[in-house]
C-alpha cells in the first residue's frame, strides 16, 4: 500500500512538472541561440552634406567601383508628387529642341519613377541623387535618367512601338559593280545624316551645359576597324572623289563589313571638372542618346 501512495505521488509530481517543463527548454534554446549568434562587421559610412558636383563627376561616380546604390523612396529636390511635372517639362525641352524624334508630347503618361542615391564609399561627402523613369505616349516608349539636383535628363532612349519591324532602320545597300551607294529608308524615314547628328549633338551639350569639344561617325560590332583614323581617312579619299560624306562613310562601312544599325555619332562634351563622352545613336530602337565612360 506504502508503495502504491509514493508511485501515486511521484506521478502527480512529474505531470506537474511536464505543465512548465516546455516555456523552460523554450528559454534554454532562445539563450543557446543568443551565445551563437554571430555579428558580421560592415564598413561604416557616414553621410554628410552632399556636395555640388558637375555632370562628369556624377556620371564617373556612378559607374565607379566603390559606390553604393540605395533605392530610395523620394529625392533631395523632387518626390513622387512633383517628379511627373519636371519630367513632363524637360521631356518638352528635348522635343522642342528636336532631341526626340517625331514626338508629340500628348497623350504623355509617366508610367514609372524610382530614385536611387549613390554615395562614394571612400568619400561619403560624393554622393548624387538620380531618377531613373519611363514615360510613353501612343507611339513611343521613353526610358530616361534625370540627375535630382539640376532636374536635368542626362541619358534617354526612345522606342517605337512597333520596332520589331527593323523599325527606323536605313538599309545600305553596296552596289559592287557600279561601286554607287544607296540608303533605303524605312517608313518612319529615321535615318539621321552626320551633320544633322553634330548639330543635335550641339544642342545636347546646350541643354547640359557643355561645350562640345569633338564630334564624329563611328561604328560599333565585332568586325569594327581599330584604327579609326584611318576609316576617317578612307572616308575622306572618298569625298574627294566625288561622294558625298553618307554616302562615303556608307560605302566604307561596307567594305569592312559594317551595318547601318552600328553607326552612331560620338560626342566629346566638356565641363569645368573633365570631358565625358556621349553616343548619339539613330538605329532599330529610333534613337537614343546616352554617355559612353571609359
Amino acid at each position: 500500500m506504502k508503495n502504491y501512495i509514493i508511485a501515486g505521488f511521484l506521478l502527480l509530481f512529474l505531470s506537474a512538472a511536464s505543465l512548465f517543463l516546455p516555456s523552460y527548454v523554450m528559454e534554454w534554446q532562445d539563450e543557446q541561440r543568443t551565445e551563437k549568434s554571430q555579428v558580421e562587421e560592415v564598413q561604416e559610412v557616414v553621410l554628410k552634406e552632399q556636395v555640388s558636383m558637375t555632370l562628369s563627376e556624377k556620371l564617373k561616380l556612378r559607374e565607379q567601383e566603390a559606390v553604393n546604390a540605395l533605392n530610395l523612396v523620394n529625392g533631395k529636390n523632387y518626390n513622387q508628387d512633383t517628379i511627373d511635372e519636371q519630367v513632363r517639362k524637360e521631356i518638352g525641352i528635348l522635343a522642342e529642341q528636336g532631341l526626340l524624334l517625331d514626338f508629340d508630347m500628348e497623350p504623355l503618361k509617366v508610367s514609372e519613377a524610382v530614385i536611387y542615391f549613390y554615395v562614394d564609399m571612400e568619400d561619403s561627402e560624393r554622393s548624387i541623387m538620380m531618377w531613373e523613369v519611363s514615360a510613353e505616349t501612343l507611339k513611343y516608349h521613353l526610358v530616361l535618367t534625370m540627375d535630382d539636383e539640376t532636374g536635368k535628363i542626362l541619358s534617354f532612349s526612345q522606342y517605337g512601338y512597333d520596332w520589331d519591324g527593323v523599325f527606323g532602320e536605313a538599309v545600305e545597300q553596296y552596289d559592287a559593280q557600279s561601286s554607287s551607294i544607296s540608303i533605303s529608308k524605312s517608313s518612319s524615314d529615321s535615318y539621321i545624316g552626320t551633320e544633322e547628328l553634330q548639330e543635335m549633338a550641339e544642342r545636347w551639350g546646350d541643354y547640359l551645359g557643355c561645350e562640345v569639344t569633338e564630334s564624329h561617325i563611328t561604328w560599333l560590332g565585332e568586325r569594327f576597324v581599330s584604327d579609326t583614323e584611318e576609316f576617317a581617312m578612307r572616308v575622306e579619299n572618298m569625298i574627294v572623289k566625288g561622294y558625298t560624306r553618307e554616302e562615303a562613310e556608307m560605302k566604307v562601312a561596307s567594305e569592312y563589313g559594317l551595318d547601318i544599325s552600328e553607326r552612331l555619332l560620338y560626342a566629346g562634351l566638356e565641363d569645368e571638372s573633365g570631358q565625358i563622352g556621349y553616343a548619339l545613336w539613330p538605329g532599330k530602337y529610333l534613337f537614343r542618346i546616352e554617355p559612353i565612360l571609359e
